[in-house]
């Protein structure tokens, strides 16, 4: 897990958390980690090679191990990347030209023929079952033979690791900038959100999260591990409820809200409480998502309180049940009713 995290501190920052480790002389083993991360287009900064030299041989072998798997998954080189065309970017043929080519092979082909034949007789041919489209036309040690000038230029591009700070401070750092985006996360940056978020929940948290698909993954680490959930909107809840299913946290399509543990449910109603204790006017973002929070009230159970109190997370689901215009016998009794039943309770 230390290296995972370490990884990470790596590829957001360009740094590498203050390495740890007995004095000694390791000027030897740090130059040879610079000189091995130079033939990948990387190079440690004059302060984070002094850092490393001044520990012992152990230590520098030990963060180079880290630092130059780190590097590696950066650069791709953990997987064997292909391209189609064995030119590309240069020589690749126009769509008419290639899909021809692979028409004309198919039929070329014994195996293929007759299928391209019925279909072309049929007026609809599937482009995509013909026999060449898919395959590489060349094998990977071809394709580096081709590219050598590329890999030749790519060398005089340096990026260079600076020295940070310890790791519980770069994690922290790098927490807060994420969460703290101003502009959606990617899957995989999303992914590394969730784990910081776990890590970090105890520490500082960000002013504000302006993304709310970043609330709803901060929140689902957070209840993970049993801290508090950041909300500022019941929509917020909604998301969330959404996240722990496997859904759109964007709301732009439907998602199917799975059961729910007891312990989550009170967490989620409970968040829902203090929302609206705190504003009673958020509860109009109810309407512009009236079905999801329908929905999501049947998985809830808001009942589940104890006995004698009137659930004030029914606010919600009498105005997600509510429809504009004359009061009607539904809304009425949304209104007046705190009977075990979702619908007779909101």
């Amino acid at each position: 897990m230390a290296h995972s995290l370490v990884s990470l501190v790596i590829r957001h920052t360009y740094r590498l958390p203050s390495p740890a480790g007995s004095a000694g002389e390791g000027a030897t083993a740090a130059r040879q980690l610079d000189a091995a991360l130079t033939s990948v287009g990387f190079k440690l900064s004059s302060e984070l090679l002094e850092r490393l030299s001044g520990l012992s041989e152990a230590a520098v072998v030990h963060t180079a191990r880290r630092t130059l798997r780190a590097v590696s998954e950066m650069v791709g080189d953990h997987v064997r990347h292909n391209t189609y065309f064995i030119d590309f970017p240069a020589n690749v043929p126009d769509t008419e030209e290639f899909w021809a080519r692979c028409v004309a092979e198919a039929l070329a082909d014994d195996t293929s023929r007759e299928n391209v034949l019925t279909q072309l007789a049929h007026g609809v041919l599937d482009l995509i079952g013909l026999p060449a489209y898919g395959r590489y036309r060349h094998t990977y040690e071809e394709m580096l033979a081709a590219q050598d000038e590329l890999i030749a230029s790519a060398g005089d591009r340096v990026t260079v690791l600076h020295l940070g700070r310890d790791l519980d401070d770069e994690l922290t750092d790098l927490y807060l900038a994420l969460a703290g985006s101003t502009t959606p996360l990617g899957e995989d940056h999303l992914g590394d959100l969730k784990v910081l978020a776990e890590r970090c929940a105890p520490g500082p948290q960000p002013e504000s999260i302006p993304v709310r698909e970043n609330r709803a993954v901060v929140n689902e680490a957070r209840l993970a591990v049993g801290a508090d959930l950041l909300l500022d909107t019941v929509t917020d809840v909604l998301r969330l409820a959404c996240a722990l299913s496997g859904g759109d946290v964007t709301l732009r399509e439907p998602t199917r809200f799975r059961a729910l543990s007891r312990p989550v449910r009170r967490a989620l109603l409970a968040g829902l409480d203090a929302v609206v204790a705190a504003n009673p006017a958020k509860l109009a973002d109810v309407h512009a998502h009236r079905e999801p929070f329908k929905r999501l009230g049947e998985r809830l159970h808001p009942h589940e309180y104890p006995a004698g109190r009137t659930p004030p997370t029914c606010s919600p689901w009498r105005g997600a049940r509510r429809r504009p215009g004359p009061s009607t016998a539904v809304s009425r009794s949304c209104s007046t009713s705190t009977t075990s039943s979702v619908r007779r309770d909101c």
